[in-house]
């Protein structure tokens, strides 16, 4: 861990959000940021893909994690119907569950839609967070449209540097509202395809953050560190975090 945040320092890479993907994830999130408090926050939360998977006391477990000072947003959370690693009414129960907590809590939510023809957004509709993140958007103009109406920060990740899954997200980027991006890793997932030349490993890491970086101020024309400024203020507003200047 700490060759990868050296690395994500020596890039630039002004602070980290670690995302919880289940209980015992989140509780690996939180001791990172512990660990590392001025470098790394925590989100907590169960992906759609561990829905199936929820003990009977997860909720209150859950809630109990978003007590910790290091915690700065609810999720990963949301519907998955690409992969479909959990039953639907189970990935929907655990969402909607999950929103009710972070409006309970008071916390951000940090969300996940993957093929769900518009459902993430009418829940989402329905409950109404004051933050939220739409995280490693993949979705088309319809969709996208639809999450910058109710004001929602969207996260663009190495997707858009892939040849053929990026085409259309290439497309209509620059449709963001540049106080509403965020630039995201998904690590280890979604290696930049340039990296992938350059290195054994098919692990993404923060320090390639800037390849995606790269690819938005190309789709927006635009100098890179407006990307860049952008995303780090937009995530300290959505966050509640504070950065060194």
């Amino acid at each position: 861990m700490g060759d990868v945040l050296n690395r994500a320092k020596r890039e630039g890479v002004q602070h980290v959000v670690v995302t919880g993907t289940n209980i015992r994830e989140s509780l690996l999130a939180i001791g990172l940021a512990a660990e590392h408090a001025t470098y790394l926050s925590a989100t907590v939360g169960v992906h759609p893909h561990d829905a199936d998977d929820v003990k009977p006391e997860w909720l209150d477990s859950l809630e109990g994690l978003t007590s910790s000072p290091h915690v700065v947003a609810v999720g990963e959370m949301g519907l998955d119907y690409y992969r479909n690693y959990s039953g639907r009414d189970a990935q929907r129960q655990v969402f909607e569950a999950q929103l009710d907590l972070a409006a309970r809590v008071e916390l951000p939510v940090f969300v996940h839609d993957r093929d769900t023809d518009g459902e993430v957004l009418a829940v989402l509709r329905r409950y109404a967070p004051t933050k939220c993140v739409v995280h490693c958007f993949t979705g088309n103009s319809d969709e996208l449209d639809g999450f910058i109406e109710e004001d929602f920060y969207i996260g663009v990740t190495g997707w858009i540097c892939d040849e053929r899954r990026g085409e259309e997200l290439r497309r209509i980027v620059d449709r963001i509202p540049i106080d509403r991006l965020l630039v995201e890793t998904d690590a280890p997932y979604l290696l930049p395809p340039t990296m992938s030349k350059l290195i054994d490993t098919r692990r993404n890491e923060p320090a390639y953050l800037k390849f995606v970086t790269a690819e938005l101020a190309r789709c927006r024309r635009c100098p890179e560190s407006v990307i860049r400024h952008a995303s780090v203020e937009n995530a300290c507003r959505l966050f509640d975090i504070e950065v060194p200047v």
